[in-house]
């Protein structure tokens, strides 16, 4: 705890009893000041609670044959350690000069995310005496799924875009930590897209996918063909596609792979509809993916043999996915044949959308 540099005076304490003898499951704090400091901006109900609710720990459903998740000490100190450099202000993308220290900011908002993820008014067993420092223990010592839970939040917070203009270099500095202890997972890269404001005056910059933690099957499949695929989906045009590969990722995770083909095919279709559109070429938004693929191929330079391989993917959404009735035939593929998909998938999209843009 001392790298807080120096205690929070706001301390926890339970609302007093109703007039039924009842005790509120909340607590408050001691004085105003800590109060509004915990208020994270003004949006609407349903969209706060789908934002924190949607985290690691309530997307994986563990597998018999899955490893529990776990990552060493020495990996949880040097990611908290370099959130204090960040959000101390000490360490920055150049984008602000200085920052400013938004180190209490940043642990006070990340408690009262934890408070409604979890339900629970005090987050850890130590003894400690206001949220900050409740926070901070909690994630020192908590499981390794609710402490990548807690690294998606970092990103949620508005404390970060106080002490960062591109949230993307803290998640390459925590990738390059994860790189560095042999740790098999990875944060997504976080992708938003600029669109006119409600209002017309001016323009909105809108976040359309947060960094979430993936597990890294293995690190040159990831790193040659699932990286650069979230890399070339973190265009806005492809925001649509971009949801769908993060949700074959999810199901894959999940053990659910039949959605994970299905999520693949909708990806793969869906970049070829952007390409389309993109250089006007012509095609019906009805189109599946054999049509969309004729047309994308016979505006480049690749030979007609590629299309057997690439519409393989559509094939297999087709044929073993959940995406269409299979009747009285139950449809369970395989985790490897699931993987498979991912890869191709990821490779398809890459392969296609650099030599359209050649």
């Amino acid at each position: 705890m001392g790298w807080l540099n120096e205690p929070v005076s706001p301390v926890l304490r339970p609302v007093p009893a109703n007039e039924h003898g009842c005790q509120s499951a909340l607590l408050v704090w001691d004085n105003e000041a800590a109060r509004t400091a915990v208020s994270i901006g003004h949006p609407l109900i349903k969209d706060r609670l789908k934002t924190i609710l949607d985290v690691f720990s309530r997307r994986k459903a563990p597998r018999p044959q899955d490893k529990p998740d776990v990552i060493s000490e020495r990996l949880r100190n040097r990611i908290l350690l370099l959130f204090r450099e960040v959000f101390s202000g000490k360490w920055t993308d150049g984008a602000f000069d200085p920052p400013g220290d938004h180190t209490r900011e940043f642990w006070e908002q990340m408690h009262n995310s934890l408070q409604h993820l979890y339900g629970r008014p005090r987050l850890s067993v130590a003894a400690t005496r206001s949220p900050v420092e409740d926070a901070f223990a909690f994630v020192a010592n908590c499981t390794t799924a609710e402490f990548f839970d807690f690294l998606e939040l970092t990103f949620k917070t508005d404390a970060i875009w106080r002490v960062l203009h591109d949230e993307n270099h803290l998640v390459e500095a925590v990738n390059k930590l994860l790189r560095v202890e042999n740790a098999p997972y990875q944060l997504t890269p976080i992708v938003k897209c600029e669109e006119p404001s409600r209002d017309g005056v001016g323009r909105t910059i809108r976040t359309v996918a947060w960094p979430k933690v993936i597990r890294v099957e293995e690190e040159v499949t990831f790193v040659e063909a699932v990286a650069p695929a979230l890399s070339v989906l973190s265009s806005p045009d492809y925001e649509a596609a971009n949801l769908e590969f993060r949700d074959a990722l999810d199901e894959y995770r999940k053990g659910h792979y039949g959605d994970c083909l299905a999520k693949c095919g909708s990806t793969f279709e869906s970049v070829l509809k952007v390409l389309c559109k993109q250089n006007g070429w012509a095609f019906k938004p009805t189109d599946a993916a054999k049509p969309l693929l004729k047309t994308v191929l016979s505006h480049t330079k690749l030979d007609a043999f590629f299309e057997q391989p690439l519409i393989l993917i559509a094939t297999l959404r087709n044929r073993l996915s959940t995406a269409h009735g299979g009747g009285a035939v139950v449809r369970s593929p395989e985790r490897h044949v699931a993987q498979y998909a991912i890869t191709s998938t990821a490779a398809a999209l890459v392969l296609l959308v650099r030599e359209v843009g050649l």
